[in-house]
This record gives structure tokens, C-alpha cells and sequence, in this order.
């Protein structure tokens, strides 16, 4: 097994139940608006000459439902930090919230050390199929009361 350069750092690992609009994962549309959203923030700071550092997750691996991400500031992969874990958690929240449902498409959703596995994680056994899912919907647990690990 190849162990990754970054192997250490904490990466976004997201998971939705099935392929949205133009094959796309539902959840990519929205982390490009997130990252589009970024950009315009951080453009927006310079012109007015209090700059902001501009955050932007990028896709590293996927395949089926799941999309690693890693958290780059200006640039710079860095460690996924627990407020930007939250933040992208209630935003998605936001935005695929289903009122008939009572839950999102999303059943993965983790902050974790990238194992350097692909696509594969560590929960993944024999006894999920190799398809490891969080039990209930993990942006609700965001959205009602934020995560602290």
C-alpha cells in the first residue's frame, strides 16, 4: 500500500445516495458554488484592501457517490479545520434539505487523516459491502448541534 504525501492531513470525505443532474455527485454543484463563493469573498477583500484568505476545497479522489476533497488555502493543502468542516456541513444543509424527506441525500460525511487508500476508507468492511454509511443523515447532526471531534 502506497502511503500519499499528505497523509496526515485532514481531508473532506462526502458521500451522497445518488448521481445528480449531468451524472455529476449532488453534492459536487454545490462544493463548486462553495468554492466560487470563496473566490468572489476573497477577490472582493482586496479591493478593498483587507485581505482574506481564500479557501477552496479540491477534488482529489472519487468514485460511485464519494468525493475526497482536500482544503487548500490560497493554494496551500492544508488540514481540514473544524470550523470549515461545519461550515460546508451547514451549507450543504441548506442547500439539499428535502422538507418532504426530512433529510439530505448525504450519508457520508467525515473529517478524517487521509489513510491514502483512494477512495477506500478505513470503516469500509467486509461486514458495509465495502460501502461504509453514516446511520442517519450527518448534516443534521451539523445542523442541530455542530460536531466537536
Amino acid at each position: 500500500m502506497k502511503i500519499t504525501e499528505n497523509s496526515q492531513k485532514n481531508v473532506l470525505i462526502i458521500g451522497s445516495g445518488s448521481m445528480g443532474y449531468s451524472d455529476q455527485r449532488i453534492h459536487d454543484m454545490w462544493i463548486d458554488k462553495y468554492n466560487l463563493f470563496s473566490k468572489v469573498e476573497q477577490e472582493s477583500s482586496i479591493r478593498k484592501g483587507k485581505f482574506k484568505d481564500r479557501i477552496e476545497l479540491e477534488g482529489v479522489d472519487w468514485c460511485g457517490t464519494r468525493t475526497i476533497y482536500r482544503y487548500l488555502i490560497n493554494g496551500k493543502h492544508e488540514s481540514l479545520p473544524l470550523n470549515v468542516f461545519n461550515d460546508v456541513g451547514l451549507y450543504l444543509w441548506n442547500h439539499l434539505f428535502d422538507v418532504n424527506t426530512g433529510r439530505t441525500p448525504v450519508h457520508l460525511f467525515l473529517r478524517q487523516s487521509d489513510p491514502g487508500l483512494g477512495i477506500c476508507i478505513p470503516q469500509d468492511t467486509r461486514e458495509n459491502f465495502f460501502s461504509f454509511r453514516e446511520e442517519s443523515d450527518p448534516l443534521e447532526k451539523i445542523y442541530l448541534e455542530g460536531l466537536d471531534k
